[in-house]
């Protein structure tokens, strides 16, 4: 085994491992879309959401930590789509805003 050899597999296995740490960010995502839109009466839509961002930015203490943006439907009344979208800081939420929508 040559240096280029490790040094492939030593990528190959960092974008494994970051596609891994992504996917139970994603996870924590969906868990706490659903939470959020139990709370305000309405229905997570796919039971799914969609990266839209991620970039470094401030945290509360002035830190800098990973800001995952995501989106996600919901519905209110089963007729129609809204669209919401939530920050998490690391796996804590930072926070979640939804579309006007019916009662």
């Amino acid at each position: 085994m040559t240096i280029y050899d490790l040094m492939i597999a030593f990528v190959v296995g960092i974008v494994g491992l970051l596609i891994w740490q992504n996917a139970g960010y994603r996870d924590r995502a969906i868990s706490l879309a659903k939470q959020h839109c139990e709370h305000m009466n309405v229905q997570l839509l796919d039971d799914t959401v969609s990266l839209l961002s991620l970039r470094l930015k401030r945290d509360k203490r002035g830190n800098f930590a990973l800001a995952r943006r995501y989106e996600f439907e919901f519905t209110a009344t089963g007729d129609q789509r809204y669209r919401g979208d939530m920050t998490l800081m690391g796996s804590r939420l930072y926070d979640v805003n939804l579309e006007p929508h019916r009662i």
